[in-house]
């Protein structure tokens, strides 16, 4: 689909400036008919030779319908009907034309004449000058060629690993889950896969992420200004969507690598009405992990797999129904110590449908459930510790398109999460654990949202939008209260308090303003305002310095309340040449409310009194971006400079103490500079190279900085305030080299990628962590999950 829409675009841009041939009247139905959606189809054929041109392109003059012919020359244009002004264009031919009236479904076989012979030229789904006109500043985009271009682990193309090379996002290391946008954490992105609502979106502890790149369509990002539809989520919204399958024909592409194996199929079910695509990815893996130089990791043990689905159906002219859902596996050893083993299973509905000719209606349901395993497999302590989230999701919204100047949307979401925080079960009869499980918790997300989309004149645009949400923490449940006058503790507990199932404990309101502003300076030059406020009811509680998957997601209930995050952002974007150079500078600025943090020494997993072991303060976060792109025929460089800060406080209070004796200290993933580089070249028509680059400072960690004695205990450490060192920084070059397309002419491509990751055998830093043995001062420890060079070959294909 992808392919199609971006031929269209090159179509358009290049045959608008070519003479037309004589227009072709066409006329077809009564207009006194009552149809509102009627059916244009045939074939589209060279004059000459009668021979079918595929992928030729047939539209509107205004591009709002468009369909592009099979490989047999066949074309189905869905219109309202009416009076139109068609343009029929291919690669090599004069466009065509053609006036049409048309009040019922009719069949047309258009002819083209050859026309001039077309040099090579780039096309792009985004408008060139998009980056200056779009409303909302920190949007990004890609398309899968765009993710094909970034650094590849073994050969594979990946979302979240080609979304760190974006400035503003980053990861706390290689290994890490998740990823963190403008010094957010990670469990503050709201991450969607064609509505299906993702908890963690990433397989083998960070290598891979869960999305199958063969079928990812578009991607997109907001670290900025967020639309009123979404909420729940303090730094930034992922949205990725999967490609619809082939109405016309079916086919099969995957690739074969190193370390992951990947398949989809694609088809009609009923042709021109119904499709369907699903595809799976497997890995095999283990071997890399013995060539790693820590011992460790040496002995570790990693495998994943996940199954993605789609089905689209027209159900009328007017309507689109449609599914998807996905299953995902991951079972991963590290050394002979812990296991660890998660998934998720999802799946979302949805209806979409067209009424009259302003109003868009779109519906969605989504069910879910994420479970994670942890898995204690040394001596007598053998045990497993399971987790689980289940969740459903509804949301059903309007968008009216009042006039040329003015469009507004409305809707409503619900959200509903279900959470077994632990349970501990020894893995069998020798061993010395004893059972124990947490009671299950619930809460309730209500929100209702509008937005206004207003022109003012040519030059200024205003996204203003509002979010109001409800949220619930339900029964049944025990609520401790404690004394206040001293810190939370279990000695502290005074009384408590039973709910039975599905009353409410507590409820939290409030409002969620959003606002974005563009101000076209000229065509070249434009200012871009953002500020939106978020709330976060569900948070990952984690003590360790990246996420992993059997952290807890602690849910707001009597005693946690809601995070709030505010958000503004002020942007300059200037293009050059053309277009072919595009520039923008970036100021952020975040202070988030009721943030939560851990105590030292925290107990996180089977807490039953959890909260007295957390703390609240607050925080803030700021800082710079810049970023460069250049196209220039085969060459593309994109490069980015960001700075910033993620900073926190935790002030002693009469129920709690304080942290870093009430000072800022930096977050877990405070990286102050960040520094990313993409060289792309078509070497040839049927060879590309891509170079990339990548700099970061070491994330923050708490170290000794003295001892002492005591009686005959000998050098006791004595660490400093929390996060006030650094573990040395991080940098990597990888470069990926790939050979084809080949074999399109019989119908099917074929291309190999070359690839090495971590050319210069750079041992990143993961953690560093400090040990004292027997009689020994302590000794400080530097391990490096990928300390080597891997290269990789992978074959793609399709047919």
């Amino acid at each position: 689909m992808l392919k199609h829409l971006l031929l269209f675009l090159f179509s358009f841009l290049w045959f608008s400036m070519l003479n037309a041939q004589e227009k072709v009247q066409l006329s077809f139905g009564d207009a006194n008919a009552e149809t509102q959606e009627v059916r244009l189809y045939g074939k589209i054929i060279d004059q000459s030779t009668n021979e079918t041109l595929p992928e030729a392109i047939i539209s509107t003059n205004n591009k709002l319908y468009y369909a592009i012919a099979d490989e047999k020359g066949n074309y189905e244009l869905i219109l309202r009907s009416g009076i139109y002004e068609l343009e029929i264009s291919y690669l090599g031919y004069e466009t065509l034309s053609a006036q049409l009236t048309i009040y019922e479904d009719a069949t047309y076989d258009f002819q083209l004449s050859e026309g001039v012979t077309l040099g090579e030229v780039t096309v792009s789904q985004k408008k060139k000058d998009d980056n200056v006109t779009s409303s909302i500043a920190g949007i990004e985009q890609l398309s899968i060629e765009q993710l094909e271009r970034q650094s590849k682990l073994l050969g594979e193309t990946d979302v979240l690993r080609s979304l760190q090379s974006i400035s503003g996002v980053s990861s706390t290391g290689e290994g890490a889950s998740g990823f963190n946008v403008r010094g957010g954490n990670t469990d503050e992105n709201l991450i969607f896969q064609d509505g299906n609502l993702i908890m963690n979106p990433v397989h083998a502890l960070g290598f891979f992420s869960l999305f199958h790149p063969d079928m990812v369509d578009q991607v997109t990002l907001y670290k900025g200004g967020v639309p009123a539809k979404y909420g729940g989520r303090l730094s930034s919204v992922l949205d990725v969507r999967l490609r619809e399958g082939d109405q016309q024909k079916f086919s099969i592409k995957g690739g074969v690598g190193l370390a992951t194996s990947r398949l989809a199929l694609e088809g009609p079910i009923i042709k021109n009405k119904v499709s369907f695509i699903i595809g799976g990815r497997a890995s095999y893996f283990d071997w890399i992990l013995k060539q790693a130089d820590n011992l460790d990791v040496n002995k570790s043990e990693a495998f994943f797999y996940d199954l993605t689905a789609k089905v689209d159906a027209r159900l009328s002219p007017t309507t689109k129904f449609g599914f998807s859902g996905f299953a995902t596996q991951d079972e991963f050893q590290f050394s002979d110590e812990v296991k660890f083993d998660y998934s998720t299973t999802t799946g979302a509905v949805y209806l979409k449908q067209i009424i009259g000719e302003k109003i868009n209606l779109n519906a969605n349901l989504n069910i879910g459930s994420y479970q994670s395993s942890l898995f204690d497999i040394r001596g007598t302590n053998q045990s497993q510790f399971n987790n689980q989230i289940d969740y459903a999701r509804a949301s059903l919204m309007g968008y009216y398109q009042v006039n040329d100047n003015y469009s507004l949307e409305v809707g409503a979401e619900q959200n509903r999460y279900t959470v077994s925080p632990g349970k501990l079960s020894p893995l069998d009869e020798n061993s010395s654990i004893l059972a124990d499980e947490l009671p299950q918790e619930r809460g309730q997300e209500t929100a209702l949202f509008l937005e206004n989309k207003l022109n003012l004149g040519d030059k200024i645009e205003i996204l203003a939008g509002l979010r109001y949400t409800i949220y619930q923490s339900l029964g049944a449940d025990q609520v401790f209260l404690y004394d206040e006058n001293v810190p939370k503790s279990e000695l502290t507990i005074i009384d408590s308090l039973q709910f039975g199932a599905n009353e409410t404990i507590i409820d939290y309101t409030g409002f969620e303003p959003r606002l974005a502003v563009r101000y076209l300076i000229n065509e070249q030059n434009s200012i871009k305002l953002n500020y939106n406020r978020s709330f976060q009811f569900f948070s990952q509680i984690s003590n360790t310095a990246s996420a992993t998957p059997i952290d807890i997601w602690q849910l707001s209930n009597y005693h946690i309340r809601p995070q709030r995050a505010d958000n503004f952002s002020v942007g300059y974007y200037r293009n050059f040449q053309d277009n072919s150079i595009q520039t923008n500078l970036t100021l952020f600025y975040r202070t988030i409310q009721d943030l939560i943090e851990y105590k030292d020494f925290a107990q996180l997993l089977l807490n039953p009194h959890i909260e007295t072991d957390l703390l609240v303060g607050e925080g803030r976060a700021y800082g710079l971006e810049v970023s460069f792109t250049k196209s220039t025929g085969k060459h593309q460089l994109d490069a980015n400079y960001t700075y910033s800060r993620s900073l926190r406080q935790i002030v002693a209070t009469t129920t709690q103490e304080s942290v870093s004796n009430g000072n800022w200290y930096p977050s877990n993933f405070d990286k102050p500079h960040i520094f990313n580089l993409n060289y792309f070249i078509q070497t040839s028509e049927k060879t590309n190279l891509s170079i990339n680059f990548t700099y970061s400072t070491g994330r923050p960690t708490t170290a000794p900085v003295s001892a002492y004695s005591s009686g005959n205990i000998l050098s006791i450490p004595v660490y400093s305030e929390r996060n006030q060192y650094r573990i040395p920084d991080f940098h990597r070059l990888d470069v990926a080299y790939t050979i084809g397309p080949w074999g399109k002419k019989a119908g099917r491509e074929n291309s190999i990628t070359l690839s090495i990751y971590n050319v210069y055998f750079r041992k990143n830093a993961f953690s560093v962590f400090f040990r004292q043995l027997p009689f020994q001062s302590i000794s400080a420890n530097r391990v490096a999950v990928l300390g080597s060079a891997f290269p990789a070959i992978t074959y793609n294909f399709k047919f």
